[in-house]
């Protein structure tokens, strides 16, 4: 169903395309460029992990959630946190503000298939007031979406929460649904598309979002007046596949996607891998994070092959399928 609807989507997007003055999408091998801008850290808690995705032209792109390569070995999970070597309490990063907020938590879409829900934290570390709209209704001042599967094909374990937005900051986290019988998995790797711009952290201005259940699609309208649009194709035990597309083309140095983690060491670390395929090759490449420094790029997938003492079951993020 997922994959038809992912197929359907990218013949009715290049149609609209036609119809309202943007360019047809052509593909974008070899000259995304993929820069890392991550800092040392001892603190398993902090997103010390910065990584930009970039190309002229960059319009389109497709991030996976997988599951990582060892995943199943995994008897059971590690989702404690760390917060040993660091300077700040669970609440928050000494360096944050915090905006007070009237907190609520609102179910803001729900069929038999798929739940969302809406929250209002008391406290925020930014002042925006971003409106998240589904079918026509309106609601203010939204921190945190949580979009939840409901297991239909094992009823008693319930819902999984596979993807998640902060609007107010433009973070993402996804993740598949879990494998069995462990049956649990935590996020790790956020993920920014849009307008990437370098505040105190790397953040998206969005001023308002709309999901429009038809399409499972999230239509984001930025501060900078472009336009982009999320598209949730496919939901399952292997990955969650997302499609973006963006209106128009960013300066050149802007990046259209990136990264935020964490990796202290290999064994301690929510990402601690790059592997990338250049346009043209066969194979793969990859570096330890730390290594690693920029490379052109036709996919990139940022990933683990040594079981985490940190949020083992923390996906591998994947990107690609870039186009103008």
């Amino acid at each position: 169903m997922f994959l038809l609807t992912r197929r359907t989507w990218a013949w009715g997007f290049a149609v609209l395309l036609l119809g309202t003055g943007y360019t047809l999408t052509h593909p974008l091998e070899g000259v995304v460029s993929v820069d890392n801008a991550t800092r040392p850290t001892q603190c398993a808690e902090e997103d010390n992990v910065y990584v930009k995705l970039q190309g002229e032209g960059l319009r389109k792109l497709r991030v996976e959630a997988r599951h990582p390569r060892y995943m199943s070995t995994i008897d059971a999970d590690s989702y404690a946190p760390d917060f040993s070597n660091c300077r700040f309490d669970e609440n928050a990063h000494p360096s944050d503000p915090r905006f007070r907020f009237a907190p609520k938590r609102v179910v803001l879409w729900e069929t038999d298939k798929y739940l969302m829900v809406g929250n209002t934290y008391e406290t925020f570390w930014r002042p925006n007031k971003v409106d998240f709209v589904v079918s026509g209704v309106v609601t203010h001042e939204v921190h945190l979406v949580q979009v939840y599967l409901k297991d239909k094909q094992e009823p008693t374990l319930g819902r999984h929460q596979f993807l998640v937005l902060y609007p107010p900051d433009g973070y993402w986290r996804a993740k598949p649904i879990p494998i069995l019988p462990l049956n649990s998995g935590v996020y790790g790797t956020s993920f920014l598309v849009g307008p990437v711009e370098d505040a105190a952290r790397p953040v998206v201005e969005i001023s308002r979002v709309e999901f429009v259940p038809e399409t499972m699609s999230f239509k984001l309208a930025y501060q900078d007046g472009s336009h982009g649009e999320l598209t949730i194709s496919e939901v399952n035990r292997e990955h969650v596949a997302l499609d973006y597309a963006h209106d128009r083309p960013l300066p050149a140095a802007q990046p259209l996607a990136a990264i935020r983690s964490m990796y202290v060491l290999p064994e301690k670390s929510d990402t601690a891998e790059v592997s990338w395929r250049s346009a043209g090759a066969q194979r793969l490449l990859t570096e330890p994070l730390p290594r690693f420094s920029r490379a052109q790029v036709a996919e990139v997938n940022f990933g683990r092959s040594i079981v985490s003492q940190h949020n083992a079951s923390a996906p591998d993020m994947w990107f690609g399928d870039f186009a103008r």
